[in-house]
């Protein structure tokens, strides 16, 4: 029996079978026919926290944070690797060194406070890709500089597991991890209207081979107001209140569709566009403060993907 669930910012149908466990600070649900490749997607995801977390004083991301210079496991390298790549795309709207606003100013998932002009001011000249080194036989990022993954580590779990579960010969299969899932074949998702929470901006019906969908909005995690939501501009320290939420699709790249709706939510319209409009890969829906839906021209010409409203 199809029922419908929520998974952050979207909800997602499922046809029974699915599990749910919270890692990553984050629910995350895996429909696989076989429960014993549940348990190693599962198992994927506590290991990415582990590795990851800002939160957990002993993984890879926190010591780096700690000593400023580590020897790191080829994923920690990699999920490095690939921000710093879309920081360059983004052109700093994208940022994992956002650690100190985002963590030392407004203290997100611990005692969050909306800090003072002159803490953002002070905090912010610590924030800049260029403050971490990818040298070849260790990471480091000078002292003040805080790398914070929040923007992309759920979209690089979910590929690795879906990854995980082709390795075992298995083609259909749906992971979610909070605004980011990945679906191998059959796959429907709402997004949700971030004005009205009981109705829908669209529904998505996918058949392709691997289809891919990120979610970002400032309707979920703020600090008293939307005012101070947790998407912030790197290149101002403060929250930003053009879109309410983005939502990016394509065939296969959740770690990219992940990072690029983190830094759309903080662009001006003109520049989410030219840059949306740069990769003709990815669809998406832009849902404005003021209500206005900015959709995808090319919507209607994916083959495998229905769209309805």
């Amino acid at each position: 029996m199809k029922r419908m669930i929520w998974i952050g910012l979207i909800m997602v149908s499922v046809w029974g079978g699915e599990r749910t466990q919270v890692h990553m600070g984050t629910l995350i649900s895996a429909r696989i026919a076989d429960a014993n490749l549940s348990d190693e997607v599962f198992t994927l995801f506590q290991d990415l926290d582990r590795r990851l977390s800002t939160y957990k004083s002993d993984s890879e991301i926190s010591r780096l944070n700690r000593e400023h210079e580590a020897d790191v496991s080829p994923v920690t390298r990699d999920i490095l690797k690939r921000s710093i790549e879309i920081n360059r795309l983004t052109h700093g709207a994208f940022d994992v060194t956002i650690g100190s606003l985002s963590h030392g100013a407004y203290r997100f998932g611990t005692d969050e406070r909306i800090p003072t002009q002159g803490e953002i001011d002070r905090l912010r000249r610590f924030v800049g890709a260029d403050r971490l080194r990818l040298d070849k036989g260790r990471l480091r990022v000078l002292p003040g500089t805080v790398i914070d993954l929040g923007g992309i580590a759920k979209g690089y779990a979910v590929d690795l597991a879906c990854d995980l579960v082709k390795r075992h010969g298995v083609d259909e299969a749906v992971i979610a991890a909070s605004g980011d899932i990945g679906c191998l074949k059959e796959c429907e998702v709402m997004i949700v209207d971030p004005f009205h929470p009981e109705g829908f901006i669209a529904r998505i019906e996918s058949t392709l081979p691997r289809f891919s969908i990120s979610t970002s909005g400032n309707y979920e995690r703020y600090i008293r107001t939307k005012e101070h939501n947790h998407l912030l501009n790197p290149k101002t320290g403060k929250s930003e209140r053009i879109f309410a939420s983005v939502t990016l699709m394509g065939e296969g790249d959740n770690t990219t569709l992940d990072a690029l709706s983190t830094a759309v939510a903080v662009m001006e319209e003109k520049e989410a566009l030219s840059l949306l409009e740069s990769m003709p890969k990815i669809r998406y829906y832009l849902v404005r403060n003021d209500g206005r839906v900015i959709q995808s021209p090319l919507l209607e010409k994916w083959e495998g993907v229905r769209f309805s409203n």
